[in-house]
Protein backbone atom coordinates (compact mmCIF):
# COMPACT_ATOMS: atom_id res chain seq x y z
CA UNK A 1 0.00 0.00 0.00
CA UNK A 2 1.71 3.47 -1.11
CA UNK A 3 1.97 6.36 1.43
CA UNK A 4 -0.88 8.56 1.10
CA UNK A 5 0.98 11.35 -0.35
CA UNK A 6 2.03 8.64 -3.23
CA UNK A 7 -1.40 7.65 -3.60
CA UNK A 8 -2.92 10.79 -4.38
CA UNK A 9 0.14 11.90 -6.51
CA UNK A 10 -0.38 8.89 -8.30
CA UNK A 11 -4.36 9.65 -8.91
CA UNK A 12 -3.75 13.16 -9.80
CA UNK A 13 -4.17 13.79 -13.56
CA UNK A 14 -1.29 15.17 -15.60
CA UNK A 15 -3.49 18.53 -16.51
CA UNK A 16 -5.71 20.87 -14.30
CA UNK A 17 -9.28 20.73 -14.07
CA UNK A 18 -9.96 23.50 -16.48
CA UNK A 19 -7.38 22.25 -18.45
CA UNK A 20 -9.68 19.15 -18.85
CA UNK A 21 -12.46 21.06 -19.62
CA UNK A 22 -11.21 22.88 -22.20
CA UNK A 23 -9.66 19.60 -23.75
CA UNK A 24 -13.72 18.14 -23.52
CA UNK A 25 -15.07 21.27 -24.93
CA UNK A 26 -12.44 21.29 -28.31
CA UNK A 27 -12.91 17.15 -28.48
CA UNK A 28 -16.85 17.87 -28.29
CA UNK A 29 -18.68 16.56 -32.04
CA UNK A 30 -20.23 19.84 -33.12
CA UNK A 31 -23.27 19.88 -35.76
CA UNK A 32 -24.27 22.51 -37.92
CA UNK A 33 -27.63 23.12 -38.99
CA UNK A 34 -27.72 22.16 -42.61
CA UNK A 35 -29.83 20.78 -45.17
CA UNK A 36 -29.24 17.06 -44.48
CA UNK A 37 -30.07 17.39 -40.89
CA UNK A 38 -33.47 18.72 -41.64
CA UNK A 39 -34.61 16.35 -44.02
CA UNK A 40 -32.69 13.67 -41.48
CA UNK A 41 -35.20 15.66 -38.94
CA UNK A 42 -38.62 15.59 -40.77
CA UNK A 43 -37.94 11.85 -41.76
CA UNK A 44 -37.42 10.60 -37.81
CA UNK A 45 -40.39 12.69 -37.08
CA UNK A 46 -42.86 11.35 -39.84
CA UNK A 47 -41.59 7.73 -38.78
CA UNK A 48 -42.13 8.60 -35.10
CA UNK A 49 -45.61 9.82 -36.07
CA UNK A 50 -46.57 7.42 -38.38
CA UNK A 51 -47.01 3.78 -38.66
CA UNK A 52 -44.04 2.35 -39.27
CA UNK A 53 -45.24 -0.19 -41.87
CA UNK A 54 -46.10 2.75 -44.60
CA UNK A 55 -43.29 2.30 -46.92
CA UNK A 56 -41.35 4.99 -48.43
CA UNK A 57 -40.85 7.19 -45.32
CA UNK A 58 -37.14 7.57 -46.40
CA UNK A 59 -37.33 9.10 -49.30
CA UNK A 60 -35.83 12.35 -49.34
CA UNK A 61 -37.26 12.84 -52.80
CA UNK A 62 -40.93 13.16 -50.33
CA UNK A 63 -39.58 16.50 -47.81
CA UNK A 64 -40.91 19.70 -49.55
CA UNK A 65 -38.71 22.23 -47.20
CA UNK A 66 -40.85 25.39 -48.30
CA UNK A 67 -43.94 23.40 -46.26
CA UNK A 68 -42.16 22.08 -43.28
CA UNK A 69 -44.30 24.62 -40.79
CA UNK A 70 -42.87 21.85 -37.83
CA UNK A 71 -39.16 21.23 -37.02
CA UNK A 72 -37.29 18.79 -34.17
CA UNK A 73 -33.51 19.01 -34.06
CA UNK A 74 -32.86 17.41 -30.59
CA UNK A 75 -29.82 15.25 -29.21
CA UNK A 76 -28.37 16.59 -32.38
CA UNK A 77 -25.11 18.38 -30.93
CA UNK A 78 -25.76 21.97 -32.68
CA UNK A 79 -23.90 24.40 -31.24
CA UNK A 80 -25.61 27.34 -33.12
CA UNK A 81 -28.65 28.19 -34.50
CA UNK A 82 -28.28 28.92 -38.36
CA UNK A 83 -29.10 28.43 -41.98
CA UNK A 84 -33.14 28.82 -40.94
CA UNK A 85 -33.51 31.42 -43.47
CA UNK A 86 -36.68 30.98 -45.95
CA UNK A 87 -38.44 28.56 -43.14
CA UNK A 88 -41.90 29.52 -42.47
CA UNK A 89 -41.70 27.46 -39.08
CA UNK A 90 -44.17 27.59 -36.40
CA UNK A 91 -42.94 25.69 -33.86
CA UNK A 92 -39.63 25.03 -33.45
CA UNK A 93 -37.60 22.13 -31.23
CA UNK A 94 -34.02 22.43 -30.32
CA UNK A 95 -34.05 21.23 -27.13
CA UNK A 96 -30.82 19.04 -25.74
CA UNK A 97 -27.90 20.65 -27.87
CA UNK A 98 -25.20 22.50 -26.81
CA UNK A 99 -26.11 26.11 -28.07
CA UNK A 100 -24.63 28.97 -26.01
CA UNK A 101 -26.41 31.91 -27.91
CA UNK A 102 -29.95 32.56 -29.16
CA UNK A 103 -29.73 34.21 -32.72
CA UNK A 104 -30.51 33.70 -36.08
CA UNK A 105 -34.21 33.31 -35.70
CA UNK A 106 -35.73 37.44 -36.73
CA UNK A 107 -36.91 35.82 -40.38
CA UNK A 108 -39.27 33.59 -38.01
CA UNK A 109 -41.88 36.06 -37.12
CA UNK A 110 -45.10 33.41 -37.42
CA UNK A 111 -43.17 31.18 -34.70
CA UNK A 112 -45.62 30.03 -31.59
CA UNK A 113 -43.84 27.41 -30.34
CA UNK A 114 -40.08 27.53 -29.24
CA UNK A 115 -38.23 25.24 -27.52
CA UNK A 116 -34.30 25.80 -26.02
CA UNK A 117 -34.02 23.66 -23.44
CA UNK A 118 -31.24 21.98 -22.16
CA UNK A 119 -28.71 23.86 -23.79
CA UNK A 120 -26.08 26.35 -22.43
CA UNK A 121 -27.61 29.68 -23.03
CA UNK A 122 -26.98 32.48 -20.63
CA UNK A 123 -28.82 35.46 -21.47
CA UNK A 124 -32.63 35.44 -23.24
CA UNK A 125 -31.70 37.72 -26.38
CA UNK A 126 -32.78 37.52 -29.98
CA UNK A 127 -36.40 37.55 -30.22
CA UNK A 128 -37.41 40.72 -30.50
CA UNK A 129 -38.72 39.43 -34.06
CA UNK A 130 -40.79 36.66 -32.61
CA UNK A 131 -44.17 38.77 -32.09
CA UNK A 132 -46.45 35.54 -32.35
CA UNK A 133 -44.61 33.16 -29.93
CA UNK A 134 -46.55 31.31 -27.63
CA UNK A 135 -44.75 29.39 -25.54
CA UNK A 136 -41.20 29.39 -25.02
CA UNK A 137 -39.01 26.55 -22.84
CA UNK A 138 -35.39 27.91 -21.74
CA UNK A 139 -35.75 24.87 -18.97
CA UNK A 140 -32.11 23.85 -17.60
CA UNK A 141 -29.43 26.72 -19.18
CA UNK A 142 -27.48 29.32 -17.61
CA UNK A 143 -29.88 32.15 -17.20
CA UNK A 144 -29.40 34.39 -14.73
CA UNK A 145 -32.45 37.55 -15.53
CA UNK A 146 -35.73 37.38 -17.14
CA UNK A 147 -34.54 39.56 -20.32
CA UNK A 148 -35.30 40.32 -23.88
CA UNK A 149 -38.94 39.47 -23.89
CA UNK A 150 -40.82 42.73 -23.89
CA UNK A 151 -41.87 42.06 -27.47
CA UNK A 152 -43.52 38.89 -27.00
CA UNK A 153 -47.72 40.41 -26.26
CA UNK A 154 -48.59 36.94 -27.10
CA UNK A 155 -46.92 34.55 -24.50
CA UNK A 156 -48.77 32.43 -22.73
CA UNK A 157 -46.28 29.62 -21.29
CA UNK A 158 -42.60 30.52 -19.99
CA UNK A 159 -40.28 27.81 -18.77
CA UNK A 160 -37.20 28.45 -16.85
CA UNK A 161 -37.15 25.90 -14.45
CA UNK A 162 -33.62 24.71 -12.97
CA UNK A 163 -31.82 28.11 -14.01
CA UNK A 164 -29.41 30.66 -11.98
CA UNK A 165 -32.53 33.01 -11.31
CA UNK A 166 -32.54 34.30 -7.96
CA UNK A 167 -33.84 38.11 -7.63
CA UNK A 168 -37.45 38.48 -6.70
CA UNK A 169 -37.91 40.88 -9.20
CA UNK A 170 -38.36 38.59 -11.92
CA UNK A 171 -42.28 38.52 -10.59
CA UNK A 172 -42.24 42.22 -11.52
CA UNK A 173 -40.49 41.83 -15.21
CA UNK A 174 -43.49 39.08 -15.90
CA UNK A 175 -45.78 41.30 -14.71
CA UNK A 176 -46.44 43.01 -18.28
CA UNK A 177 -46.96 39.63 -20.29
CA UNK A 178 -51.15 39.97 -19.27
CA UNK A 179 -51.41 36.64 -21.76
CA UNK A 180 -49.04 34.58 -19.55
CA UNK A 181 -50.67 31.63 -18.02
CA UNK A 182 -48.34 29.32 -16.92
CA UNK A 183 -45.27 29.67 -15.27
CA UNK A 184 -42.14 27.15 -14.76
CA UNK A 185 -39.09 28.75 -11.87
CA UNK A 186 -38.81 25.44 -10.62
CA UNK A 187 -34.87 24.70 -9.55
CA UNK A 188 -33.74 28.43 -9.55
CA UNK A 189 -32.69 29.99 -5.97
CA UNK A 190 -35.89 32.53 -6.23
CA UNK A 191 -37.75 29.11 -6.29
CA UNK A 192 -36.33 28.67 -2.56
CA UNK A 193 -37.82 31.93 -1.12
CA UNK A 194 -40.37 31.93 1.89
CA UNK A 195 -42.51 34.02 -0.49
CA UNK A 196 -42.19 32.55 -3.83
CA UNK A 197 -45.68 31.05 -4.34
CA UNK A 198 -46.99 34.25 -2.49
CA UNK A 199 -45.45 36.79 -4.78
CA UNK A 200 -45.77 35.11 -8.32
CA UNK A 201 -49.85 35.10 -6.58
CA UNK A 202 -49.66 38.90 -5.52
CA UNK A 203 -47.64 39.69 -8.93
CA UNK A 204 -48.73 37.78 -11.68
CA UNK A 205 -52.85 37.27 -10.77
CA UNK A 206 -53.26 35.90 -14.32
CA UNK A 207 -50.82 33.36 -13.92
CA UNK A 208 -53.35 29.92 -13.45
CA UNK A 209 -50.47 27.22 -13.24
CA UNK A 210 -46.93 27.20 -11.37
CA UNK A 211 -44.17 25.29 -11.62
CA UNK A 212 -46.51 22.60 -13.86
CA UNK A 213 -49.14 22.69 -11.08
CA UNK A 214 -52.27 24.55 -10.66
CA UNK A 215 -52.15 27.08 -8.50
CA UNK A 216 -54.32 26.87 -5.38
CA UNK A 217 -53.72 29.76 -2.90
CA UNK A 218 -53.99 29.77 0.74
CA UNK A 219 -56.22 32.75 2.32
CA UNK A 220 -52.76 33.71 3.68
CA UNK A 221 -51.02 33.92 0.74
CA UNK A 222 -54.06 35.88 -1.24
CA UNK A 223 -54.09 38.48 1.93
CA UNK A 224 -49.98 38.70 0.55
CA UNK A 225 -49.70 42.15 -0.58
CA UNK A 226 -45.79 43.43 -0.32
CA UNK A 227 -44.99 46.99 -0.18
CA UNK A 228 -43.59 47.46 -4.06
CA UNK A 229 -46.33 45.86 -5.61
CA UNK A 230 -48.68 49.09 -4.44
CA UNK A 231 -45.92 51.38 -6.03
CA UNK A 232 -45.61 48.95 -8.76
CA UNK A 233 -49.33 49.12 -9.46
CA UNK A 234 -49.35 52.97 -9.04
CA UNK A 235 -46.98 53.36 -11.82
CA UNK A 236 -48.83 50.71 -13.97
CA UNK A 237 -51.81 53.23 -13.17
CA UNK A 238 -49.76 56.48 -14.08
CA UNK A 239 -48.38 54.53 -17.61
CA UNK A 240 -51.82 53.54 -18.52
CA UNK A 241 -52.84 57.17 -18.36
CA UNK A 242 -50.24 58.37 -20.34
CA UNK A 243 -50.47 55.22 -22.70
CA UNK A 244 -54.11 55.83 -23.08
CA UNK A 245 -53.14 59.74 -24.16
CA UNK A 246 -50.77 58.33 -26.22
CA UNK A 247 -52.96 56.60 -28.21
CA UNK A 248 -55.55 59.31 -28.36
CA UNK A 249 -52.77 61.55 -30.14
CA UNK A 250 -51.81 58.70 -32.57
CA UNK A 251 -55.49 58.14 -33.32
CA UNK A 252 -55.92 62.08 -33.88
CA UNK A 253 -53.21 62.37 -36.05
CA UNK A 254 -54.53 59.21 -38.23
CA UNK A 255 -58.27 60.82 -38.97
CA UNK A 256 -55.96 64.18 -39.12
CA UNK A 257 -53.82 62.48 -41.72
CA UNK A 258 -57.11 61.08 -44.05
CA UNK A 259 -59.00 63.91 -43.98
CA UNK A 260 -55.41 65.90 -45.23
CA UNK A 261 -54.90 68.36 -41.96
CA UNK A 262 -52.14 67.13 -40.13
CA UNK A 263 -50.26 69.18 -38.01
CA UNK A 264 -53.24 72.17 -37.58
CA UNK A 265 -54.13 71.02 -33.85
CA UNK A 266 -51.10 72.05 -32.83
CA UNK A 267 -50.75 74.74 -35.25
CA UNK A 268 -50.21 77.56 -32.65
CA UNK A 269 -48.21 75.62 -30.37
CA UNK A 270 -45.58 74.37 -33.32
CA UNK A 271 -45.61 77.99 -34.59
CA UNK A 272 -44.98 79.81 -31.49
CA UNK A 273 -41.83 77.06 -30.77
CA UNK A 274 -40.46 77.70 -34.18
CA UNK A 275 -40.82 81.63 -34.01
CA UNK A 276 -37.16 82.64 -32.20
CA UNK A 277 -38.33 86.04 -31.40
CA UNK A 278 -41.00 85.17 -29.74
CA UNK A 279 -39.09 82.91 -27.91
CA UNK A 280 -35.95 85.22 -27.33
CA UNK A 281 -37.57 88.70 -26.71
CA UNK A 282 -41.35 88.79 -27.18
CA UNK A 283 -41.81 85.96 -24.43
CA UNK A 284 -39.99 88.73 -22.02
CA UNK A 285 -43.31 90.69 -21.64
CA UNK A 286 -44.51 87.83 -19.93
CA UNK A 287 -43.18 89.51 -16.97
CA UNK A 288 -45.44 92.81 -17.29
CA UNK A 289 -49.29 92.50 -15.79
CA UNK A 290 -51.69 92.44 -18.26
CA UNK A 291 -49.79 90.84 -21.39
CA UNK A 292 -50.64 87.79 -20.95
CA UNK A 293 -54.20 88.24 -20.90
CA UNK A 294 -54.45 91.28 -23.27
CA UNK A 295 -52.27 90.07 -25.71
CA UNK A 296 -51.36 86.27 -26.01
CA UNK A 297 -54.56 84.41 -24.41
CA UNK A 298 -56.85 86.67 -26.90
CA UNK A 299 -54.72 85.66 -29.88
CA UNK A 300 -54.39 82.38 -28.57
CA UNK A 301 -58.55 81.99 -28.49
CA UNK A 302 -58.89 83.67 -31.59
CA UNK A 303 -56.63 81.42 -33.35
CA UNK A 304 -57.98 78.71 -32.14
CA UNK A 305 -61.66 79.43 -32.56
CA UNK A 306 -60.06 79.83 -36.58
CA UNK A 307 -57.99 76.53 -37.03
CA UNK A 308 -61.38 74.64 -35.14
CA UNK A 309 -63.92 75.97 -38.06
CA UNK A 310 -61.54 74.92 -40.81
CA UNK A 311 -61.25 71.61 -39.10
CA UNK A 312 -64.79 71.38 -38.83
CA UNK A 313 -65.29 72.56 -42.82
CA UNK A 314 -62.62 69.93 -43.88
CA UNK A 315 -64.05 67.06 -41.94
CA UNK A 316 -67.26 67.71 -43.61
CA UNK A 317 -65.62 67.85 -47.23
CA UNK A 318 -63.63 63.97 -46.15
CA UNK A 319 -66.93 62.87 -45.37
CA UNK A 320 -68.41 63.61 -48.77
CA UNK A 321 -65.83 62.50 -50.47
CA UNK A 322 -66.19 59.13 -48.26
CA UNK A 323 -70.05 58.98 -49.70
CA UNK A 324 -68.80 59.12 -53.11
CA UNK A 325 -65.87 56.89 -53.26
CA UNK A 326 -68.37 54.41 -51.34
CA UNK A 327 -71.35 54.97 -53.53
CA UNK A 328 -68.79 54.96 -57.14
CA UNK A 329 -67.90 51.01 -55.30
CA UNK A 330 -71.61 49.90 -55.28
CA UNK A 331 -72.32 51.61 -58.49
CA UNK A 332 -69.13 49.48 -60.37
CA UNK A 333 -70.27 46.50 -58.00
CA UNK A 334 -73.81 46.72 -59.79
CA UNK A 335 -73.19 47.16 -63.41
CA UNK A 336 -70.14 44.19 -62.57
CA UNK A 337 -72.67 42.52 -61.16
CA UNK A 338 -75.71 43.01 -64.27
CA UNK A 339 -72.94 42.10 -66.82
CA UNK A 340 -71.86 38.92 -65.35
CA UNK A 341 -75.77 37.80 -65.23
CA UNK A 342 -76.07 39.03 -68.90
CA UNK A 343 -72.75 36.77 -69.45
CA UNK A 344 -73.94 33.58 -67.28
CA UNK A 345 -77.76 33.80 -69.59
CA UNK A 346 -75.69 33.91 -72.81
CA UNK A 347 -73.57 30.51 -71.79
CA UNK A 348 -76.76 28.95 -70.49
CA UNK A 349 -78.10 30.03 -73.78
CA UNK A 350 -75.19 28.23 -75.73
CA UNK A 351 -74.96 25.47 -73.30
CA UNK A 352 -78.37 24.13 -74.08
CA UNK A 353 -77.56 24.81 -78.42
CA UNK A 354 -74.72 22.26 -77.61
CA UNK A 355 -76.45 19.87 -75.89
CA UNK A 356 -79.13 19.66 -78.48
CA UNK A 357 -76.02 19.58 -81.44
CA UNK A 358 -74.09 16.94 -79.91
CA UNK A 359 -77.23 14.64 -79.34
CA UNK A 360 -77.87 14.90 -83.24
CA UNK A 361 -74.28 14.90 -84.36
CA UNK A 362 -74.61 11.64 -82.18
CA UNK A 363 -77.22 10.51 -83.84
CA UNK A 364 -76.60 11.32 -87.61
CA UNK A 365 -72.80 11.88 -87.95
CA UNK A 366 -73.13 14.47 -89.78
CA UNK A 367 -69.72 16.95 -89.75
CA UNK A 368 -72.09 19.96 -91.00
CA UNK A 369 -73.64 19.93 -86.81
CA UNK A 370 -70.22 20.30 -85.64
CA UNK A 371 -69.32 23.14 -87.96
CA UNK A 372 -72.37 25.11 -87.35
CA UNK A 373 -71.58 24.42 -83.97
CA UNK A 374 -68.06 26.13 -84.62
CA UNK A 375 -69.96 28.78 -85.81
CA UNK A 376 -71.91 29.58 -82.78
CA UNK A 377 -69.35 29.37 -81.18
CA UNK A 378 -67.44 32.20 -82.57
CA UNK A 379 -70.89 33.81 -82.04
CA UNK A 380 -70.92 33.29 -78.28
CA UNK A 381 -67.51 35.02 -77.97
CA UNK A 382 -68.85 37.91 -79.86
CA UNK A 383 -71.37 38.03 -77.26
CA UNK A 384 -69.54 37.73 -74.61
CA UNK A 385 -66.81 40.13 -75.83
CA UNK A 386 -69.83 42.75 -76.85
CA UNK A 387 -70.93 42.57 -73.14
CA UNK A 388 -67.44 43.34 -71.68
CA UNK A 389 -67.01 46.37 -73.97
CA UNK A 390 -70.63 47.51 -72.95
CA UNK A 391 -69.14 46.95 -69.21
CA UNK A 392 -66.16 48.78 -69.90
CA UNK A 393 -67.76 51.82 -71.31
CA UNK A 394 -70.31 52.34 -68.45
CA UNK A 395 -67.51 51.82 -65.98
CA UNK A 396 -65.18 54.68 -68.25
CA UNK A 397 -68.25 56.93 -68.05
CA UNK A 398 -68.24 56.02 -63.98
CA UNK A 399 -64.43 57.03 -63.25
CA UNK A 400 -64.84 59.96 -65.52
CA UNK A 401 -67.98 61.75 -63.47
CA UNK A 402 -65.81 60.74 -60.49
CA UNK A 403 -63.26 62.31 -61.68
CA UNK A 404 -65.02 65.45 -62.16
CA UNK A 405 -66.26 65.01 -58.74
CA UNK A 406 -62.46 65.12 -57.50
CA UNK A 407 -61.95 68.00 -59.22
CA UNK A 408 -64.96 70.13 -57.96
CA UNK A 409 -63.58 68.64 -54.62
CA UNK A 410 -59.94 69.65 -55.02
CA UNK A 411 -61.87 73.47 -56.05
CA UNK A 412 -63.48 73.56 -53.12
CA UNK A 413 -60.21 72.29 -50.69
CA UNK A 414 -58.67 74.76 -52.16
CA UNK A 415 -61.22 77.70 -51.29
CA UNK A 416 -61.26 76.61 -47.93
CA UNK A 417 -57.37 76.65 -47.60
CA UNK A 418 -57.32 80.03 -49.28
CA UNK A 419 -60.43 81.92 -46.69
CA UNK A 420 -58.55 80.00 -43.87
CA UNK A 421 -55.34 81.01 -44.56
CA UNK A 422 -56.62 84.99 -45.36
CA UNK A 423 -58.60 84.67 -41.55
CA UNK A 424 -55.74 83.40 -39.99
CA UNK A 425 -53.60 85.69 -41.19
CA UNK A 426 -55.44 88.99 -40.28
CA UNK A 427 -55.83 87.31 -36.44
CA UNK A 428 -51.71 87.16 -36.80
CA UNK A 429 -52.29 90.94 -38.33
CA UNK A 430 -54.14 91.65 -35.15
CA UNK A 431 -52.24 90.26 -32.79
CA UNK A 432 -49.41 92.27 -34.26
CA UNK A 433 -51.15 95.30 -33.97
CA UNK A 434 -52.04 94.75 -30.35
CA UNK A 435 -48.46 93.72 -29.42
CA UNK A 436 -47.14 96.84 -30.44
CA UNK A 437 -49.75 99.05 -29.16
CA UNK A 438 -48.66 97.00 -25.68
CA UNK A 439 -45.20 97.72 -26.33
CA UNK A 440 -45.99 101.49 -26.73
CA UNK A 441 -47.18 101.85 -23.89
CA UNK A 442 -45.21 100.28 -21.60
CA UNK A 443 -42.78 102.50 -23.41
CA UNK A 444 -45.05 105.70 -22.27
CA UNK A 445 -45.33 103.98 -18.77
CA UNK A 446 -41.19 104.06 -18.32
CA UNK A 447 -41.30 107.51 -19.83
CA UNK A 448 -43.67 109.04 -17.38
CA UNK A 449 -41.51 106.78 -14.43
CA UNK A 450 -38.20 108.32 -15.58
CA UNK A 451 -39.78 112.23 -15.74
CA UNK A 452 -40.46 111.64 -12.17
CA UNK A 453 -37.00 110.58 -11.07
CA UNK A 454 -34.09 113.44 -10.83
CA UNK A 455 -31.47 110.81 -12.65
CA UNK A 456 -32.11 106.93 -14.20
CA UNK A 457 -28.30 105.01 -14.12
CA UNK A 458 -28.93 102.35 -17.27
CA UNK A 459 -26.71 100.08 -15.73
CA UNK A 460 -29.63 99.33 -13.40
CA UNK A 461 -32.15 98.67 -15.39
CA UNK A 462 -34.21 95.59 -15.94
CA UNK A 463 -33.95 93.53 -19.54
CA UNK A 464 -37.76 94.36 -20.07
CA UNK A 465 -37.23 97.68 -19.60
CA UNK A 466 -33.85 98.26 -21.62
CA UNK A 467 -35.88 96.18 -24.64
CA UNK A 468 -38.45 98.42 -24.23
CA UNK A 469 -36.27 101.66 -24.50
CA UNK A 470 -34.11 99.99 -27.56
CA UNK A 471 -37.04 100.82 -30.35
CA UNK A 472 -34.78 98.83 -33.13
CA UNK A 473 -34.26 95.73 -31.42
CA UNK A 474 -38.00 95.77 -30.61
CA UNK A 475 -38.73 96.27 -34.44
CA UNK A 476 -36.83 93.82 -35.30
CA UNK A 477 -38.27 91.54 -33.05
CA UNK A 478 -41.98 92.19 -34.10
CA UNK A 479 -41.34 92.76 -37.97
CA UNK A 480 -39.47 89.34 -37.68
CA UNK A 481 -42.07 87.22 -35.53
CA UNK A 482 -45.10 88.48 -37.96
CA UNK A 483 -43.15 86.70 -40.97
CA UNK A 484 -41.72 83.58 -39.10
CA UNK A 485 -45.41 82.93 -37.90
CA UNK A 486 -46.68 84.10 -41.45
CA UNK A 487 -44.12 81.65 -43.46
CA UNK A 488 -45.05 78.82 -40.64
CA UNK A 489 -48.71 78.85 -41.94
CA UNK A 490 -48.19 79.45 -45.43
CA UNK A 491 -45.80 76.27 -45.37
CA UNK A 492 -48.52 73.87 -43.69
CA UNK A 493 -50.96 74.93 -45.83
CA UNK A 494 -48.97 74.61 -49.10
CA UNK A 495 -47.79 71.31 -47.90
CA UNK A 496 -51.40 70.34 -47.44
CA UNK A 497 -52.42 71.21 -51.18
CA UNK A 498 -49.11 69.34 -52.12
CA UNK A 499 -50.56 66.13 -50.00
CA UNK A 500 -54.17 66.25 -51.51
CA UNK A 501 -52.95 66.33 -55.07
CA UNK A 502 -50.70 63.56 -54.43
CA UNK A 503 -53.89 61.73 -52.66
CA UNK A 504 -56.30 61.98 -55.82
CA UNK A 505 -53.62 61.36 -58.47
CA UNK A 506 -53.09 58.16 -55.74
CA UNK A 507 -56.53 57.31 -56.14
CA UNK A 508 -57.19 57.62 -59.23
CA UNK A 509 -54.32 55.28 -60.24
CA UNK A 510 -55.41 52.70 -57.81
CA UNK A 511 -58.99 52.81 -59.63
CA UNK A 512 -57.56 52.41 -62.69
CA UNK A 513 -55.40 49.51 -61.72
CA UNK A 514 -58.60 47.82 -60.32
CA UNK A 515 -60.74 48.44 -63.46
CA UNK A 516 -57.65 47.02 -65.71
CA UNK A 517 -57.03 44.10 -63.72
CA UNK A 518 -60.81 42.73 -63.80
CA UNK A 519 -61.11 43.68 -67.39
CA UNK A 520 -58.25 41.40 -67.98
CA UNK A 521 -59.60 38.54 -65.92
CA UNK A 522 -63.08 39.17 -67.32
CA UNK A 523 -61.42 38.86 -70.90
CA UNK A 524 -59.49 35.97 -69.63
CA UNK A 525 -61.86 34.05 -68.71
CA UNK A 526 -64.30 34.28 -71.78
CA UNK A 527 -61.13 32.71 -73.77
CA UNK A 528 -61.13 30.10 -71.18
CA UNK A 529 -64.72 29.72 -71.86
CA UNK A 530 -64.56 29.46 -75.41
CA UNK A 531 -61.60 27.35 -75.75
CA UNK A 532 -63.16 24.37 -73.58
CA UNK A 533 -65.82 24.37 -75.93
CA UNK A 534 -63.55 24.37 -79.06
CA UNK A 535 -61.90 21.19 -76.91
CA UNK A 536 -65.29 19.66 -76.65
CA UNK A 537 -65.50 19.68 -80.23
CA UNK A 538 -62.18 18.95 -80.89
CA UNK A 539 -63.38 15.38 -78.90
CA UNK A 540 -66.37 14.84 -80.49
CA UNK A 541 -63.99 14.64 -84.33
CA UNK A 542 -61.27 12.62 -82.35
CA UNK A 543 -64.01 9.88 -81.26
CA UNK A 544 -65.20 10.17 -84.60
CA UNK A 545 -62.06 9.13 -86.51
CA UNK A 546 -61.47 6.42 -83.88
CA UNK A 547 -64.61 4.97 -84.63
CA UNK A 548 -63.90 5.45 -88.31
CA UNK A 549 -60.98 3.40 -87.95
CA UNK A 550 -62.57 0.62 -85.81
CA UNK A 551 -64.73 0.34 -88.78
CA UNK A 552 -61.99 -0.01 -91.61
CA UNK A 553 -59.92 -2.88 -89.37
CA UNK A 554 -63.42 -4.51 -89.03
CA UNK A 555 -63.47 -4.02 -93.09
CA UNK A 556 -59.91 -5.35 -93.34
CA UNK A 557 -60.10 -8.15 -91.08
CA UNK A 558 -63.66 -9.74 -92.67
Amino acid sequence: KLPEPLLTASRRPPYTIMEAKKREMINEERTVIDEDLIIQAVLEERKYNLDETIPDLKVEEDVNLDKIDSLSLTHKKIFSISNLDGFNLRKLVLNSNIIEKIEGLDHLVNLEWLDLSFNRISKIEGLDNLVNLKDLSLHKNKITKVEGLDNLKKLQILSLGENEISSMGVFQDLRKFKSLRVVNLRGNPVSRNDSYISSVIAFLPHVQYLDFKLLQPTPEQKDYYPSDLDRLVKDEKKNAEEQQIVEEKEAFAKKDSEVNVSGMRTLYDDMLAQDKFYADTISIFHGIAGFKQEVMIKYKNEFKKAVEDYLSECQQLYEMNVKERERLREVIAGADSKSKKLSVEIIQEFEALKESSIQEYNLEMDPRVLEDLSAEIKNLEGKLMDNEMLLAEQLGDLFEEFNIFLRKSKEQSNAKRSDFTLRIQEIVEGYQTKLQEFVDKEKDRIEEDEEDEDEVDEDELDDMTKLLKNDEKLKEAISGSHSMQKDFIDELVGAHSREEEARIKKLQTQLQLENYNKNRNRVAEIFDVVDLYRKVIKMCEMVDDDEDEEEEDDDSAT
